[in-house]
């Protein structure tokens, strides 16, 4: 389980107020920093060990002196940078992104009387007032067993929301996320709630499935509203009894599971149609929370690209024109996306500066800014992210499984095998 949020309080004064400062990002989560010198580097004798290519045995020290919290460089190969900026050794702000070599971090300086809901979610990099406000109420539901609906567009970060609801919680047993929508009609109940032996075609061993799995943990169900009409009845039943019964067997079993649910989709509408059941969304709803899509969050656009940017090539930075263009998007795709083409920018820039130009991006008859290529190229993009793996590539494009099979129909790319699929793809971006 991931290492919950700690608000001990720092024995520091500054300005006659006494307050905690933070470091997260880079595979650690928010965390106090302890004392009044704490040494960054990748040697395990360090107090903060970030992930990062380019991080020297020692690389700097956070000091905590009167004037504030300082940074100080320690010979480091590839460099110590506050804001971007390089330094040997500098005074920090309140709130400051700090690099070393290839590991993004995030320094925060609070005061007392900013509680701990007012910080973002560990995992995700949001300043923006909607962040935060999500993470209030995160941090509020999770106490508590009620069913969580998590709501937002493709690749918002629900499933990263969905794990916060869960390692606040109290709940000592596992995070079990379901993909509901990759797998075929006939199977998703299986997997959901398990099957014996001989249950149906292929069925050679009992499958516990999701909810015992689940038991005493959470169940993240992504993609809720893909769930066939059959399975929304087996789930209804469930959430009201607290029991499952597995495919083939009689008996019924009682399970201990928090429910988490998220989906893209309009619950309401599909209850209109008859598509999704009301009572069950009723049951699912008790505490819905909404995602806000990226291009709604300007700031932590700019932030998040630049923390992708680094982790992929500490020596890359962005120009003034790319920081633009990247805010000129619309983002349907959102982080999922932001990430894809940051990481083709990489890859293909020339020199340690990353241009509009590099980013693929151009301006449609509307004025709106596109990204260049059809669906084939986007599918290009998820099976290079997948590594020719399907399921990897639907999970990378936000979507089902059979919905990325029958693209891949209409391009005529469905009878390739991964290495031929994986080389088809390549080749497309590459171009």
């Amino acid at each position: 389980m991931a290492e919950r949020l700690k608000t001990e309080t720092l024995d520091w004064v500054v300005g006659g107020q006494q307050g905690t400062a933070y470091l997260s990002g880079a595979g650690i989560l928010r965390r106090p920093l302890r004392g009044k010198l704490v040494r960054i580097g990748r040697d395990a004798g360090n107090q903060i060990s970030p992930q990062g290519a380019g991080l020297s045995r020692m690389h700097a020290e956070l000091r905590q002196t009167e004037a504030g919290w300082r940074v100080v460089d320690l010979d480091s190969r590839n460099g110590t940078y506050v804001a971007g900026a390089r330094v040997r050794e500098a005074l920090l702000p309140d709130r400051a992104e700090l690099r070393f070599g290839g590991a993004v971090m995030w320094f925060e300086l609070k005061d007392c009387d900013q509680l701990a809901d007012q910080e973002a979610l560990p995992g995700l990099i949001g300043a923006d007032n909607s962040m935060l406000e999500l993470a209030r109420l995160v941090r509020r539901v999770a106490a508590t067993d009620v069913p969580v609906l998590i709501q937002g567009e493709t690749g918002v970060g629900k499933e990263k929301v969905a794990q916060a609801v869960h390692d606040f919680s109290h709940r000592r047993g596992p995070f079990v996320p379901i993909n509901c929508g990759g797998f075929s009609p006939e199977l998703v109940g299986a997997e959901l709630f398990g099957a014996v032996r001989g249950a149906y075609t292929g069925a050679d061993r009992d499958r516990v499935g999701a909810f015992g799995a689940a038991h005493g943990g959470t169940l993240f169900l992504d993609e809720v509203g893909e769930l066939p009409p059959a399975v929304q009845v087996q789930l209804l039943r469930t959430l009201e009894s607290g029991t499952i019964r597995r495919l083939g067997e009689a008996r019924e079993r009682a399970v201990d599971v928090r429910i988490v649910t998220a989906t893209h989709r309009d619950l309401n509408a599909m209850m209109r149609t008859d598509d999704f059941r009301c009572d069950l969304y009723h049951r699912i709803a008790v505490f819905p929370l909404m995602i806000s899509p990226l291009r709604e969050r300007l700031d932590d656009l700019t932030a998040i690209a630049r923390h992708v940017l680094t982790s992929d090539n500490p020596n890359l930075r962005f120009h003034a024109d790319a920081l633009r263009a990247l805010s000129a998007y619309d983002w349907p795709g959102n982080v999922r996306e932001l990430r894809n083409v940051v990481t083709r920018a990489a890859i293909l820039a020339d020199g340690d500066v990353i241009h509009a130009q590099d980013l693929a991006l151009k301006t449609n008859e509307q004025g709106t800014q596109v990204q260049v290529g059809d669906e084939k190229f986007r599918l290009a993009l998820g099976i290079c992210a997948g590594h020719g793996n399907l399921s990897e590539a639907a999970r990378q494009l936000g979507m089902a499984r059979s919905t990325l099979y029958r693209k891949l129909t209409r391009i005529g790319w469905d009878q390739l095998g991964r290495e031929a699929l994986l080389k088809r793809a390549e080749q497309l971006i590459s171009k």
